[in-house]
């Protein structure tokens, strides 16, 4: 097995426990939700998306800090890393949203045929509150990858810049948005966010996810393999 195929399935194989575990809370959960719709005969609201956007944001945030020193002294090259990293980051997104939207469906059907009241907070229902299922499958597809990109971004720049300079980075970033949100006049921009179409607005956010994601290309290509210490 050459550094390539190692490197990939180093991070395949990582990529797949974390999706394994949080995948299996979340069925769980559905389990236990179902059990207490059923068992009690109550309707009731709840989500269970939970549990997969935090896979997504663990696997980002553990998989870059422990898999880059381990693949890079197995022999990887930094871009070589980074390409696999962002494939199976992708992945990770897709099959966690498949998971997710499957369990969705079938607690619809089985709510359908009134054998239970359970129903499931979603994003898309802020696009339609019918089911509509590749509509909520697209805007929890976007919503995942906008959980990568600021789960990614952020540990890519702690571990380039230090625990001080990242932080003196973090509070400098929100003053300027908290000064932004005080005295700025964001009347005009709430009522453009309650008129664009939804999908568009999410669409928008993936995209912006994606965008954080591979601007850690630069900072990573040539970087050590220790992160800063934390007087940095």
């Amino acid at each position: 097995m050459n550094a390539v195929k190692g490197t990939n399935r180093l991070i395949r194989d990582d990529m797949r426990l974390y999706l394994s575990i949080f995948s299996s809370i979340a069925l769980m959960l559905a389990v236990v939700y179902l059990a207490i719709g059923f068992i009690f005969d109550v309707s009731y609201a709840t989500q269970l998306f939970g549990p997969m956007y935090g896979g997504i944001c663990t696997f980002a945030i553990g998989g870059i800090i422990t898999l880059f020193p381990v693949a890079i002294g197995m022999g990887s090259t930094r871009i070589q890393f980074m390409k696999s990293f962002y494939m199976n980051s992708v992945w990770m997104v897709a099959g966690t949203m498949v998971i997710l939207h499957v369990a969705y469906f079938l607690i619809h059907l089985l709510q359908e045929k009134g054998i239970v009241g359970v129903t499931l907070y979603q994003p898309g229902m802020l696009y339609s509150s019918e089911y509509h299922f590749l509509s909520y499958l697209w805007i929890d597809l976007m919503c995942g990858f906008l959980v990568l990109g600021i789960s990614f971004f952020p540990t890519v720049c702690w571990m380039r810049l230090g625990m001080r300079n990242f932080f003196i980075m973090f509070f400098g970033v929100g003053l300027v948005f908290t000064l932004i949100i005080t005295l700025g006049d964001l009347g005009e921009f709430m009522l453009w966010i309650a008129r664009i179409n939804r999908m568009t607005l999410f669409t928008v956010l993936g995209c912006i996810g994606g965008a954080l994601l591979l601007s850690t290309y630069p900072m990573m290509k040539n970087a050590p393999l220790t992160m800063k210490s934390k007087k940095d």
